[in-house]
C-alpha cells in the first residue's frame, strides 16, 4: 500500500520524462563568436583593437531522441502506441492496447478491436456491431438473426442437425443408415401394422386395433365370422363341423350336417333340430316327421294322439319319449336324441366336445371370459367398459399417459415416466435444457421470472429491458459490470472503467488504461501523461502543450526556435563563448585573460620577436618600422633561410597527410568510447571578420547561426 502511495508521489512531483530514448549522434553546427582584431601596436594596454564577429563551425556529440519500444513516430514527428489492427473507429492507446469504438471490443485481445454483438452469434461469428455471420454450412433461424442453424445436406425429417451432413434424431426416432432417414421406435413390436411414431401403430389395410394393446391390430371381416375365426381380411376360417354360408370368404359359418336335415334345420355340427310340427323319424337325426296334437316327442304318431317312442327313447309320458344318451350330456347341455346332446340356449359345444356345453358370447371377451351367455366377466385387474371390453385398473391415475394393463401406465409420445413422482406420472420431454424455466409440455419452456425466450422452442436466458453497456444481464433487469468496470452513478446499466492509481491528464477508457489528453504523451508510467513539446525543449522543460520553460540561467535568443534556451551571460564573451550561465569558455589557442571573467587573449607558445605582439593563436606581427629595420639582412640568407624553409614545410605536409586520417580515427573511437560531448573548434582566419557594433570603426554585428 505504501509502495503505492509512493509510486503515485513521485510520479507527481517528478517531472515524468516522455516516452522516448535518447541515442548518441554526431552532429555540426556555426555560431558567431565575439573577438577582438589586434592592430599590431605596440604599446597599447587597454582595448588594443576593434571586436568583430566571426562564424565558428562545431562537431559535437548530440543525443537524438527514438521512440520507446511499442511506439512509432507518425507524420506529426509524434511517437504514438503502436497496435495490431484498432479498426477504423478505434485508436491505439498503448502499446498493443486498443481503445475501440462504439461496437466494438479487444477483450480476447488487447491489441485488436473486434465487433461486438449484444447477442452471442451461435454457429456464425460477429463480423460488425450487433451483425452476425453465419458459418459455412450453416443459416439463420427463421425467428433469429443471432442463432444459427446447420443447412441438413441429409433427410432429417423427424430430427435435427447440428451441422452440416450430420442427423441427430430427436427422442423417440432412431437413425436407419438402410432408408437414410429417422425412423420412430415402438417399444412394443407392431403386428400386423407398421410404427408410424414414437410408441404408435397403424393398423394395416383391413386390421383395427385392439382397444388395450393397441401395438396390436386383429383382421377385420365384415359378416362377423360367427363360428370362425377372421385370419386375415374378410377372409374367416371356419370351426370345426361349421361351413361358409355362401362361396364368398368373408361369408359367416353355419354348422354343417350330413346327411342334410330334413323338415328341420342344422342347429351344430352334425344335429338337426325339427321344424316346429315335426319330430325327427325313426332312427334318423335328420329327418322329422308329424307330429301328434297333444305331441308325440320323440317317437312318432302311429296314430292320431298315439306317440310310439323312436329307438332310443323311452317313453317319460303319454306323448313324450326321453332319448337315451350315453354317455350322459355334461353340463349346460341335455339329451335331445340317442346318444346325442344338445347345448342349452347360449351355450355351444367345448371344443371337440359332444356332450359339454359352455356359454357363449357373440362378441368375444377381451381381457375377460364368457361366465354366461352374452355376459363376459372380466380378469382380475381389469374393469368392463363395455359388455364384451374390458381395460386394465391402475390404481393411480396415469397423467399424460394410458393404462395398458393393471397399475402400469404407458406415457403419450413426448413424455417419460417422472424420476421422482412414480411411474404414473409422465412429464414433458424438452430436448433442450430449459435453463432458467420448467417443461410444461414437449419442447415448450414456461421461463421463470425475469426470463424470456428467444424463439417458441429455445432456452430461457435473462432478460433485460435495456441494454447492458460493459456488462452482461444477469435476469431481472440486473446488469452485472464485467471486470475492471463499475456501475455508472444513477445508471442500472452502463459500466464505467476503472484505473487505479487515476489517470493523470489523460482519461481511464479501459480497465486500468489511460488515454492521454490533446497535447499530452505517453510516458512509463502508465496512468500519468506528460506535457508534448515538438521539437524537444533544450536548456528547459515542458511545461504544458507546445510551450518550453528555459532553466534558470537561460533564455530563448531566437523567437524562430522558442524550443532552444541559450545560456546567459550579463558580460560579453570576448574570444569566448557563453556555455553556462555567466560563465565564458575560452576558445581553443585562447586563455583568460588576468582579472577578467569575459575576455581571453591568444596564445603564442614559442613568443613574438621584438616589435611584434601575438594577434591570433600561434600568430604574431609586427609594424612596418620594424620590417625596414630587418631589411640589412643579406640577400643571400634571406634565399637560404626561404629555401630552408619551404623543405620544412614540404616534410611537415607530408606528415600531415599521412598522420591526420591517423588522428581522426583515433580520435573517433575515443568519443565513442567516452560517450561524452566533445567539441572541436575550427576557427576560421582570425584575420577575417565583421566590425562589431560597439568597435571604434562602428561596424553593423553580423551573425551567422547554423542549427542543429
Amino acid at each position: 500500500m505504501w509502495g503505492l502511495v509512493l509510486i503515485i508521489l513521485s510520479g507527481v512531483c517528478l517531472q515524468a520524462q516522455a516516452c522516448v530514448e535518447r541515442v548518441p549522434l554526431m552532429k555540426m553546427r556555426g555560431t558567431l563568436v565575439t573577438m577582438r582584431k589586434y592592430q599590431g601596436l605596440t604599446n597599447c594596454t587597454g582595448n588594443c583593437g576593434s571586436l568583430v564577429g566571426r562564424p565558428r563551425t562545431e562537431t559535437y556529440m548530440s543525443y537524438e531522441e527514438v521512440c520507446c519500444e511499442g511506439y512509432f513516430r507518425n507524420e506529426n514527428d509524434e511517437c504514438v502506441p503502436q497496435c495490431v489492427d484498432c479498426g477504423a473507429t478505434g485508436r491505439c492507446l498503448s502499446p498493443h492496447v486498443c481503445l475501440c469504438g462504439k461496437g466494438f471490443a479487444n477483450r480476447n485481445n488487447r491489441t485488436v478491436c473486434e465487433p461486438e454483438c449484444s447477442e452471442t452469434c451461435v454457429n456464425g461469428s460477429c463480423v460488425s456491431p450487433d451483425e452476425c455471420q453465419c458459418r459455412d454450412g450453416y443459416r439463420f433461424r427463421a425467428e433469429s438473426r443471432t442463432e444459427c442453424e446447420a443447412v441438413c445436406t441429409v433427410d432429417c425429417e423427424n430430427g435435427h442437425c447440428p451441422s452440416p451432413a450430420t442427423c441427430v434424431c430427436n427422442i423417440g426416432y432412431q437413425r436407419d443408415e438402410e432408408l437414410k432417414k429417422c425412423v420412430p421406435i415402438c417399444q412394443d413390436e407392431c403386428v400386423n401394422s407398421e410404427c408410424v411414431a414414437p410408441n404408435e401403430c397403424k393398423c394395416h389395410a383391413g386390421h383395427e386395433k385392439r382397444v388395450a394393446q393397441p401395438w396390436k391390430c386383429d383382421p377385420v371381416c365384415s359378416s362377423g365370422c360367427n363360428n370362425g375365426i377372421c385370419v386375415m381380411p374378410e377372409t374367416c376360417y371356419c370351426k370345426l363341423g361349421y361351413s361358409r354360408i355362401s362361396n364368398h370368404m368373408s361369408s359367416g359359418c353355419v354348422p354343417f350336417c350330413d346327411p342334410a336335415c330334413v323338415n328341420g334345420t342344422c342347429i351344430s355340427p352334425g344335429h338337426c333340430a325339427c321344424a316346429e310340427g315335426h319330430v325327427f323319424a325313426d332312427d334318423s337325426h335328420n329327418v322329422c316327421v308329424p307330429s301328434c296334437r297333444s305331441g308325440c316327442e320323440n317317437g312318432f304318431c302311429r296314430s292320431p294322439g298315439q306317440c310310439e317312442c323312436h329307438e332310443g327313447f323311452v317313453k317319460s309320458s303319454p306323448h313324450r319319449c326321453s332319448p337315451i344318451c350315453s354317455p350322459s350330456c355334461g353340463s349346460n347341455s341335455h339329451c335331445i336324441a340317442p346318444d346325442t346332446c344338445a347345448c342349452d340356449n347360449g351355450h355351444v359345444f367345448v371344443n371337440g366336445s359332444i356332450t359339454e356345453c359352455e356359454p357363449y358370447c357373440p362378441r368375444s371377451c377381451r381381457n375377460g371370459i364368457c361366465s354366461s351367455p352374452g355376459v363376459c366377466t372380466c380378469l382380475e385387474g381389469y374393469q368392463a367398459l363395455l359388455a364384451f371390453y374390458c381395460i386394465p385398473i391402475c390404481p393411480k391415475p396415469c397423467l399424460h399417459g394410458s393404462c395398458v394393463a393393471p397399475n402400469e401406465c404407458r406415457c403419450f409420445t413426448g413424455y417419460r415416466p417422472s424420476a421422482t413422482q412414480g411411474s404414473s406420472v409422465c412429464e414433458p420431454i424438452c430436448s433442450q435444457e430449459c435453463g432458467n424455466g420448467r417443461c410444461i409440455a414437449p419442447e415448450i419452456c414456461q421461463c421463470e421470472t425475469g426470463y424470456y425466450k428467444r424463439w417458441p422452442t429455445g432456452t430461457c436466458q435473462p432478460y433485460c429491458p435495456q441494454k447492458c453497456v460493459n456488462s452482461h444481464c444477469e435476469g431481472s433487469g440486473q446488469c452485472r459490470c464485467y471486470e475492471g468496470y463499475r456501475l455508472r452513478a444513477g445508471s442500472n446499466s452502463i459500466c464505467d472503467p476503472e484505473c487505479s492509481p487515476s489517470c493523470i491528464n489523460s482519461t481511464c477508457v479501459e480497465p486500468n488504461s489511460c488515454a492521454c489528453l490533446e497535447g499530452y504523451e505517453d510516458t512509463r508510467l502508465h496512468f500519468q501523461c506528460v506535457p508534448s513539446c515538438r521539437p524537444r525543449c533544450e536548456n528547459g522543460r515542458c511545461s504544458a502543450p507546445g510551450q518550453c520553460d528555459c532553466n534558470p540561467g537561460h533564455a530563448v535568443s531566437n523567437s524562430s526556435q522558442p524550443h532552444i534556451c541559450q545560456p546567459q551571460c550579463q558580460k560579453q564573451c570576448i574570444n569566448a563563448e557563453c556555455l553556462k550561465p555567466e560563465t565564458c569558455v575560452c576558445l581553443d589557442g585562447y586563455r583568460m585573460l588576468p582579472d577578467s571573467t569575459s575576455e581571453c587573449e591568444p596564445i603564442c607558445s614559442h613568443g613574438c620577436l621584438a616589435g611584434q605582439m601575438c594577434t591570433a593563436p600561434e600568430t604574431c606581427e609586427g609594424s612596418e618600422e620594424d620590417s625596414d629595420r630587418g631589411s640589412f639582412l643579406p640577400s643571400t640568407g634571406k634565399h637560404l633561410a626561404f629555401h630552408w624553409s619551404m623543405f620544412v614545410l614540404a616534410i611537415l605536409l607530408c606528415l600531415a597527410l599521412v598522420m591526420t586520417p591517423l588522428m581522426v580515427v583515433r580520435e573517433m573511437q575515443r568519443r565513442r568510447r567516452n560517450g561524452d560531448k566533445q567539441q572541436v573548434h575550427l576557427i576560421e582566419n582570425p584575420s577575417y571578420g565583421v566590425i562589431l557594433a560597439n568597435s571604434e570603426e562602428g561596424a553593423v554585428e553580423e551573425g551567422i547561426g547554423l542549427g542543429d
